[in-house]
């Protein structure tokens, strides 16, 4: 397995530096001074079930051929509010997000005997954050950074529609971290919205003369300073916007005689595309980051368990994005995480090894077929040690390999509404008291940015 893995990153790291769009050198867009707020609302539910049929022969059942029917299913739903803020210039960085998410779960059992059902409801606040600063031009950068969550859940289950018992347990996690590296990803989703909106205008013959590079990276900075000023009328903000392009273009003398054709095209494809968050490099990062854990349990007899965890992470990363052309993306991805831990306290954490190496691996692709679609699909490997929590026991070390394939995409309505979903596949050669898992889920969803 370890030799499967080496070949795994050498041909990523192949992959990750080869072909990119010959149309625009990319190591010469300098993304300009960007700051950004978004605050946006999420609706998601997601599910999956089984029905399992045994037979169980005549020979091992006293002449009898019998059946055994199994069945599960399992549901959730959640609303999430998330707000993020971002400041770029080429000395320095700033990334802030935090979010707070209710979440409902729904879990029901059956087999010949009994009707089991599970009930669960729950919050979720997190705030992560960090701060790089770039020392020179070859791009060496210093990292701070530090991650706040906090997980509540209120939870109960029934047999045959009986209550057989209540929990509340809490989750708290702090990190604290300082990182060394090289590189730099550049913001490249105004480059691409120019690249697409002016070939589009040229496409229909609505441009005077041929397009060239410079055309396109003044309609790109453009752009960026458009999207960093505040409205909170749509209608002020689309005038302003689009007086400011149909300004520049003619400057550019891309266009001297306009009729209502080239408007609204030009407000289609700038007011109504999807233009995700694309980036262009390569950063290569260590850092070290302790961090603390509390777990809180406690049952509906009141008895109450705390448990503790102080650890040292160190990880080694490495993550490049690749334009290949206007519609396609490369992503490769490769994290080495070790961690240390200091002291332990409590049973949740019984299982947990002293010392634990996950590595994670995976690669993959970004398809951008028109101005409002988006599918991203990603194939990986990860690695870890088996752990159980509030183990009777402490259990023999097991390493677990995984294998997963993970597909997102998202549809584009309006400025403000969108529709997404994912699906993921994996298989693990190992679990706790299993061998030969595969896994699967789905997640739809509809999002609705505030501003």
């Amino acid at each position: 397995m370890k030799q499967s893995l080496i070949l795994f990153c050498i041909l990523a790291a192949a992959l990750a530096v080869s072909a990119q769009d010959k149309n625009f050198d990319l190591s010469k867009y300098k993304f300009p001074d960007y700051k950004r707020h978004e605050l946006e609302l999420n609706f998601n539910s997601d599910g999956y079930g089984r029905k399992n049929k045994t037979e169980s022969p005549e020979y091992l059942n006293n002449g009898v051929n019998s059946n055994y029917v199994s069945s599960f299913y399992n549901a959730h739903s959640s609303a999430k509010l998330n707000y993020n803020y971002y400041f770029l210039n080429r000395k320095r960085i700033d990334y802030l997000h935090s979010s707070f998410s209710g979440n409902y779960s729904y879990s029901s059992s059956s087999n010949t005997s009994n009707k089991l059902k599970d009930y669960s409801q729950s919050f979720d606040l997190s705030l992560n954050g960090s701060r790089t600063f770039y020392l020179n031009d070859n791009k060496l950068f210093l990292e701070g950074m530090s991650d706040l969550s906090l997980y509540q859940d209120n939870s109960k289950n029934k047999v045959d529609n009986q209550v057989q018992a209540k929990y509340l347990s809490s989750n708290l996690n702090l990190s604290v971290g300082v990182g060394v590296g090289k590189g730099r990803m550049e913001m490249v989703s105004d480059l691409w919205q120019a690249h697409y909106i002016l070939e589009k205008l040229k496409k229909e013959k609505l441009l005077s003369k041929e397009l060239t590079t410079e055309n396109v990276y003044e309609f790109a900075y453009l752009a960026s300073s458009l999207k960093n000023k505040r409205f909170f009328d749509a209608r002020i903000r689309k005038i302003a916007e689009l007086q400011s392009l149909d300004s520049l273009l003619r400057n550019q003398r891309l266009i001297v005689n306009s009729d209502i054709r080239y408007f609204t095209r030009l407000n289609d494809y700038w007011s109504y595309g999807n233009f995700p968050d694309r980036k262009s490099g390569r950063v290569l990062k260590f850092w070290i980051s302790p961090e603390y854990a509390r777990m809180y349990n406690k049952t509906s007899s009141n008895n109450s368990l705390i448990s503790y965890k102080t650890s040292l992470y160190s990880n080694l990363s490495f993550n490049c994005s690749r334009q290949l052309n206007l519609y396609w993306e490369r992503r490769v991805n490769v994290l080495l995480s070790y961690e240390s831990v200091i002291d332990i306290s409590g049973s949740f954490y019984n299982s947990y090894l002293k010392n634990n190496f996950n590595p994670n691996v995976n690669f993959g692709l970004g398809y951008f077929p028109d101005s409002r679609t988006s599918i991203s699909g990603y194939l990986g490997y990860n690695g870890q040690n088996l752990f159980v929590s509030n183990a009777a026991t402490v259990l023999p070390k097991t390493w677990i390999n995984s294998i997963y394939f993970d597909l997102s995409g998202y549809y584009y309505l309006s400025p403000r509404l969108q529709i997404n979903g994912s699906f993921r596949l994996s298989y693990s050669d190992k679990g706790y008291k299993s061998t030969n898992n595969i896994y699967n889920q789905y997640n739809l969803g509809l999002r609705y940015a505030i501003f």
